[in-house]
């Protein structure tokens, strides 16, 4: 059963963003942008492009060209860093929080229906045994 388990949560973690993205596309948005918005909502606004890249798990230069959209569609918009000229932060504008709203709303939904037919304590339990593997990598990662 074990070996199994690597599996089974990779196909799971492909299919959940697979539905995700199927919501998503009625708004407009592909993956890697509504990823992004996603994520600076999660992290919260005014953190750097940097940061955000480390949070998505992907490097800095393939985050740019997805902000670049984000940018120019009207949803974000970059300040210069308070503590570092170098470094751009990232925040969202009024037509961003509006579709981000509307983002939440369908991620909601279609959370709803991926975890039909889970009781309260399957959710729980998965929940905890997802995190427990989390911390076992991040632990494993930092010896390295």
């Amino acid at each position: 059963m074990e070996q199994n388990i690597g599996w089974n949560l990779s196909r799971a973690a492909l299919s959940w963003r697979h539905v995700v993205d199927l919501y998503m596309s009625d708004l407009g948005f592909t993956q890697s942008r509504w990823i992004a918005m996603l994520h600076l909502k999660r992290i919260g606004e005014g953190c750097t492009q940097s940061e955000l890249a480390n949070n998505i798990g992907i490097e800095q230069p393939s985050l740019i060209r997805t902000l670049n959209q984000l940018c120019e569609a009207g949803y974000l918009q970059r300040k210069e860093s308070e503590h570092d000229a170098r470094c751009k932060t990232l925040w969202l504008t009024s037509k961003g929080k509006e579709v981000l709203q509307e983002m939440q709303t369908i991620a909601d939904q279609g959370r709803l229906a991926l975890l039909d037919g889970l009781s309260e304590e399957q959710r729980k339990l998965l929940n905890d045994a997802l995190l427990s593997i989390i911390t076992n990598a991040q632990k494993m990662s930092s010896k390295h």
